[in-house]
């Protein structure tokens, strides 16, 4: 049956109409899910650069150290935790003066940075053990003078406790933050750091098991020179404490620009 022209013109208007609903919706969607896309890689790519070290023991020392610091017998390896898998092993054995891992390979702080340093550690040590650091942040180089060699230290002390130490210019030691000693217990650490020369632009952050601190001058914030001599290093293990076997154990190492990159998972 041939159909009247009248209905033929609205049949192929129809048609026409749908087809450019159809294209039209297909080419809306189109942008949105590039965009996504765009969005997401971009996000990643953020992701990536604000971590700015990642000294994970199951990628080995050789990606991780700058230098190994071993003054007799000591030994740098690492373990299993039941836990956490690999993790680093600092072993310092009694007659020992040091065992520390000179960190971080391949990056550099620089004055003006601001940056996070996250890690976990368990201590095998007797109670009243003191110890010269089993973290520094520690000065090196030879060009700009070195007057305070170790800004920032966490070590342990003769009475049992567990604490955080500025070093101003002449090592003038100043304990910002302290608690009790917890032993062969994972404890997780951040240390935020202002980078600088000038006291009044550096400064020092701790969060201790996901809790940032009050510090010894009743706020958050320490106000700190942070950077001595050419550049500053983070260094990891045991100094000091030479009458005692002490080991410890290090994991999930990073520096970060952000608290959320820095601090080890769970906290």
């Amino acid at each position: 049956m041939k159909t009247p022209p009248a209905l033929a013109t609205l049949l192929l208007a129809s048609s026409t109409m749908l087809i450019f609903t159809h294209c039209s919706k297909n080419m809306n969607e189109a942008p949105a899910k590039r965009a996504s896309n765009t969005e997401s890689s971009a996000a990643s790519d953020m992701q990536v650069q604000s971590l700015l070290f990642n000294g994970d023991a199951a990628l080995g020392p050789s990606a991780v150290w700058k230098v190994l610091n071993i003054e007799g017998s000591g030994t740098i390896t690492t373990a299993t935790d039941p836990v956490y898998g690999k993790v680093w092993k600092f072993y310092k054995p009694a007659g020992s003066h040091r065992t520390e891992g000179h960190g971080a390979k391949n990056y550099q702080a620089v004055e003006g940075d601001d940056i996070y340093i996250g890690w976990r550690s368990k201590l095998a040590i007797p109670a009243s053990q003191k110890t010269n650091a089993v973290f520094q942040w520690k000065a090196y180089g030879s060009t700009l003078p070195m007057t305070q060699n170790y800004p920032i230290v966490i070590s342990t002390t003769s009475t049992g406790q567990f604490h955080l130490m500025h070093f101003a210019p002449g090592k003038i030691g100043t304990e910002v933050w302290a608690t009790s000693l917890s032993r062969n217990t994972w404890n997780t650490m951040v240390l935020r750091i202002k980078v600088s020369r000038d006291a009044s632009t550096g400064f020092i952050e701790f969060w201790y098991n996901g809790v940032k601190q009050t510090l010894v001058n009743g706020t958050q914030r320490y106000p700190a020179r942070t950077l001595d001599a050419d550049f500053c290093d983070p260094k990891f293990g045991v100094y000091g404490g030479d009458d005692a076997d002490i080991t410890n154990y290090v994991h999930a190492i990073r520096i970060g620009s952000s608290y959320a990159d820095a601090a080890p998972a769970g906290n």
